[in-house]
């Protein structure tokens, strides 16, 4: 078996979201997560616990439509006082607690859209 560095291993979840082990595959743990949520962003995941591929969005305004219903995680790793802005079908908004902050099981059917800040 070939060793792989730390730093190699997560490379490899912050560019997939998952960690290859052997032959198996190993979703991300919520520490490896938060290593694949950069600095300055808030990400969205589409199953608990910080599973699947996330939205990724830093920039003010960037606002995304949420394509996800059901059970998943969010991660907000900005800068201290960010506050992201989650839109609400059939309107209004819920801002989040502030930078940092996560939710490993959050319920996306009455989230619409999500913006950063």
């Amino acid at each position: 078996m070939t060793r792989t560095s730390l730093r190699t291993r997560l490379a490899a979840v912050a560019a997939t979201g998952v960690m290859a082990l052997g032959t198996g595959v190993l979703a991300a743990s919520p520490a490896e997560a938060a290593v694949a949520c950069p600095y300055e962003y808030f990400c969205a995941y589409p199953e608990a616990n910080f599973g699947g591929t996330p939205i990724m969005t830093w920039q003010c305004n960037d606002v995304r439509a949420m394509p996800w219903y059901g059970t998943g995680s969010w991660i907000n790793n900005q800068t201290a006082g960010t506050r992201a802005r989650f839109g609400m079908v059939g309107g209004g908004s819920l801002y989040t607690a502030g930078a940092y902050s996560q939710n490993s099981a959050v319920n996306w059917g009455p989230v619409a859209s999500i913006d950063p800040c």
